[in-house]
């Protein structure tokens, strides 16, 4: 059985909103400062470009949350991290999704309102290395 991409919300439950994953188209959203050197000011025309398909991808093909998950989350090297977002006070489980053997990558949690928030774009995969 494969991993979710997270398995608790902010306080520890699974969303009121939400009782079933497969029911909930993915959503993403940008509430607070991206973290530096993985933000848009460092993304070239390219790289802009490559962020611009893979949330594209997704949308065109009107995936749930589930769906992401088994074509997106990277399953090696650590896919959910401990993290402290200061600015909003909480502890998230990071992520980090990427399609197949391509080194474009993006990083964020699900908040309890069951958007994929966006911390960083790592467009060379150079977070994990």
């Amino acid at each position: 059985m494969s991993k979710k991409l997270t398995n608790k919300t902010l306080n520890g439950l699974k969303s009121s909103l939400v009782s079933d994953w497969k029911s909930i188209y993915f959503r993403f959203a940008i509430v607070h400062k991206l973290d530096n050197g993985f933000d848009f000011k460092s993304l070239n025309a390219a790289e802009l470009g490559k962020f611009h398909n893979f949330i594209n991808e997704i949308f065109k093909r009107k995936m749930t949350i589930s769906d992401v998950e088994k074509n997106y989350m990277r399953k090696h090297a650590k896919p959910l991290a401990n993290r402290r977002m200061e600015a909003q006070d909480i502890e998230v489980n990071e992520i980090h999704l990427g399609k197949d053997n391509n080194s474009f990558r993006i990083f964020g949690y699900l908040n309890k309102d069951n958007y994929f928030v966006l911390t960083k774009i790592d467009p060379k995969h150079r977070y994990h290395k």
